[in-house]
């Protein structure tokens, strides 16, 4: 897995939605200062594989499905899909699968995935605010796979009010976050395009809009080097 794309050079510094500039002069845990210019997450897929698209399905995630803690068969939404290897695992298991993401590119990949597999489910290739804004659907159970540690360095806000309006009163959500026991080097961060937050961050920020049920450690998969990295699995319920 070493034919990785790098963060092209003039993104190394501009990282979100709209662009969020990241100050890496904190090696350990970076933090993002500001909007800047609008971000094209579609330059990623026109040069490559991006590093996070490792077509493979997140082992701690897997586990937690396994566990069967999420109830079978129930309504489900991805936040940033990408290519839909996670929502694909999800409707193979049928779950009622909605998987939105931003990306053009990414969306068009996860429809032949689709196809070529011969699942069904909602692929939305929409901002994920905006989707949220429009259909105001509420499901029983909503993830991410790496959202919440680039969103909550300046939308942490718009995310938790995002958040709290797809749930219900016994919805769960997970998120696989980098973790920031990793050493980092500012290099690193840029070249990786993996923020890390850590564990009290976590217990704190997420802590206080849900029930905790796990947060414990795991890794996450990239295309950047053959080890996972850190990170950490979480597991909350809307009390």
């Amino acid at each position: 897995m070493n034919d990785y794309i790098k963060v092209p050079e003039e993104f190394k510094i501009e990282l979100t939605l709209e662009g969020l500039e990241i100050n890496t002069t904190n090696s350990k845990e970076p933090s993002i200062l500001k909007p800047s210019k609008e971000f094209d997450w579609d330059d990623f897929y026109r040069q490559g594989t991006p590093p996070w698209d490792t077509g493979l399905l997140e082992p701690d995630f897997k586990s937690v499905i396994n566990s069967n803690i999420i109830p079978p068969h129930c309504s489900t939404l991805e936040i940033g899909c990408g290519s839909g290897i996670e929502a694909l695992f999800m409707t193979q298991h049928r779950f009622e699968m909605t998987a939105v993401d931003c990306s053009a590119m990414a969306i068009d990949r996860a429809r032949i995935r689709a196809r070529e597999k011969n699942l069904f489910l909602r692929i939305v290739h929409e901002d994920i605010f905006k989707f949220v804004n429009q259909s105001r659907q509420k499901f029983d159970f909503v993830y991410d796979i790496g959202f919440y540690h680039f969103i909550r360095r300046s939308f942490l806000q718009q995310y938790f009010n995002l958040l709290w309006r797809v749930t219900k009163p016994g919805s769960y959500y997970y998120t696989l976050a980098g973790s920031n026991e990793e050493e980092f080097t500012p290099e690193d961060v840029r070249q990786y395009f993996l923020p890390t937050v850590g564990q009290e961050d976590i217990f704190n920020e997420l802590g206080a809009l849900f029930e905790v049920v796990e947060i414990r450690p795991g890794t996450i998969y990239s295309r950047a080097r053959k080890e996972p990295f850190k990170a950490w699995s979480c597991l909350f319920r809307r009390p």
